[in-house]
């Protein structure tokens, strides 16, 4: 009976063990995850990228909000491709082992992220995450955790999962120590297989069986292990029965086998069910067991880590389809950024080279119109047709050129209202058009370069005159003040309103709704709004009209 006893605790020590392991895994994975969501950070990689005050900040900051909500984090690290650290946020301690110790080859598998071995000396143990920011085929540098083996939530839960006599020890497999969550302890001297069992004697001299298993996407060994007088109690308890008791307490026994079987057998089948369901991906099983007992306890604590691994679970696919999403949208910006570095080129390029010969047709109409003074009218219209066409093309250069390099601002405070009225006299009056402004005497002066808001205005003026039909409409005007430091100007009027699909477009170069022109005006006047530290937005209804609003800072503080 005594081998019977041994070779069943050796059987439940592997399974237990196996389990154990897996849920290790399980949870070595979401910590990967996490990880390499977190090194794929745009603010991240700037910090690499550009590793000054600001950029180091902003992700230290970020790194206090995780260290903050997260209890087994120790603290977090930002490396550079040389191993120094940039960016530390949490508790920092000397003598940690260095990166170098720890890391694999990179070259041979650019974006594997790593989980460290155990170090025993930290109290409590502690181990690292360590991923790498990666820039094509090289790293720009490291994403380290620096998290804490348990918490003590965590290490009730795995003492709840393996039972109250069972134990539990966490190692490196290169062998070096063990530790039961808390602190080093004995354990086995030999490295064995996966599932091997092993029997050794802990620091009290208590002779233990357990088993080994690897826990996968880590360096470490997990044992489960049971004291071998628990594993042999029964049978003294059983021969010490037949003693005193002889046939009755045999019969008993065995009676009270069968029920204890089916009050204990089952409910741990169902558990390891449920947990098998669970680290297949089904999150909704749970243990339907109502006592109030040590299963019962089992029970729930089974069930609650499964509602939190359920709960991390969709969190964690809440943040990747979100992350995903940003960066999809970071994609399409890079696009459009590189295609508009293209057309400002060739922009600056083709304004230069037409500019000339448009001059030597307009010194060429000055010099027709001088000679042929005397010449019929219709020489005189045509004159003045090529006159017209040659001022159209070159707005249609200026707006290449100013595209294609916007000059820094010569900031110097101005009133919005003057600065409207000087745009407005250029384009109005103009028939059928009524003119409202709204100005209110206490607006603060704007801080902004009045050649270029000028332009943008006298931009928005002509728009706002050509949206509206034949016979007219409304043109309002109006200044007002916006939280602290701040100016809108919106520029208002009653034309037919812009569709949805077009809004999203409407800033972008050469996308125009109009039957002329080349779709520079709005690019610019947005790309000038920026380089004076605004913005121009714009909100459009169909027959109704359309609405800019450029918003525009009074001092320069307010764009810090």
């Amino acid at each position: 009976m005594v081998v019977v006893l041994r070779a069943t605790g050796e059987e439940r020590a592997v399974h237990a063990s196996q389990r154990l392991a897996s849920t290790l895994e399980a949870s070595a994975q979401r910590l990967k995850n996490e990880s390499r969501r977190v090194a794929a950070d745009t603010s991240v990689r700037a910090a690499l990228l550009r590793p000054d005050s600001a950029t180091r900040s902003r992700v230290r900051t970020q790194f206090e909000q995780i260290v903050g909500q997260a209890p087994q984090l120790s603290a977090l690290e930002l490396l550079d491709a040389r191993g120094e650290a940039l960016v530390w946020a949490g508790q920092r301690e000397d003598g940690y082992p260095s990166i170098e110790s720890l890391t694999i080859n990179w070259d041979s598998i650019p974006n594997q992220t790593r989980i460290g071995p155990i170090r025993l000396d930290a109290d409590p143990p502690q181990y690292r995450v360590i991923t790498p920011v990666m820039s094509g085929d090289s790293a720009l540098g490291y994403f380290v955790q620096h998290r804490l083996l348990s918490t003590s939530q965590g290490f009730a839960l795995l003492k709840g999962l393996i039972g109250a006599d069972a134990s539990l020890l966490l190692g490196n497999a290169s062998g070096n120590g063990w530790t039961d969550l808390e602190r080093e302890v004995r354990g086995p001297t030999v490295q064995p297989d996966n599932g091997q069992v092993v029997h050794y004697g802990d620091d009290q001299g208590n002779a233990m069986v357990g088993a080994f298993a690897r826990v996968g996407e880590t360096p470490w060994l997990a044992v489960v292990s049971e004291p071998e007088n628990v594993v042999l109690a029964p049978a003294r308890d059983h021969l010490r029965d037949m003693i005193q008791l002889a046939i009755v307490v045999v019969a008993l026994g065995t009676l009270a086998g069968w029920l204890l079987s089916r009050q204990i057998t089952g409910p741990l089948v169902e558990i390891s069910h449920a947990a098998d369901a669970i680290a297949k991906g089904d999150l909704t099983r749970r243990v339907p067991l109502g006592r109030e007992d040590e299963l019962g306890s089992l029970a729930k604590s089974f069930n609650s880590m499964a509602e939190q691994v359920g709960g991390f679970t969709h969190e964690l696919e809440t943040r990747v389809a979100q992350r995903t999403a940003e960066l999809r949208e970071a994609q399409g910006t890079l696009v459009r950024r590189e295609r508009l570095a293209i057309l400002g080129q060739l922009a600056g390029s083709v304004g230069h080279e037409l500019r000339n010969p448009l001059g030597v047709m307009t010194n060429a109409v000055y010099y027709l119109e001088a000679v042929l003074t005397h010449s019929p009218d219709s020489v005189q219209e045509y004159l003045g047709i090529l006159r017209t066409q040659i001022g159209l093309s070159e707005k249609i250069i200026s707006d290449l050129l100013d595209y294609a390099r916007v000059k820094p601002p010569q900031r110097e405070h101005v009133s919005l209202e003057q600065l409207v009225q000087e745009q407005r006299g250029r384009v109005l009056p103009h028939d059928g058009v009524r003119v409202v402004t709204d100005f209110p005497a206490d607006l603060e002066q704007v801080y902004i370069d009045r050649v270029q808001v000028g332009q943008i205005v006298l931009n928005l003026l002509t728009n706002a005159i050509q949206a509206m039909p034949d016979e007219g409409g409304t043109l309002t005007l109006r200044g007002r003040g916006v939280a602290t430091d701040w100016v809108v100007l919106d520029v208002e009027d009653t034309g037919s309103g812009i569709a949805p699909e077009a809004q999203e477009k409407i800033f972008e170069p050469l996308f125009t709704t109009k039957a002329r022109g080349i779709g520079l005006g709005l690019a610019v006047s947005r790309g000038l709004a920026q380089a004076n530290g605004g913005a121009l937005t714009l909100v459009s209804t169909i027959g109704r009209g359309t609405t800019f609003s450029l918003r525009l800072p009074t001092r320069l503080e307010a764009l810090d």
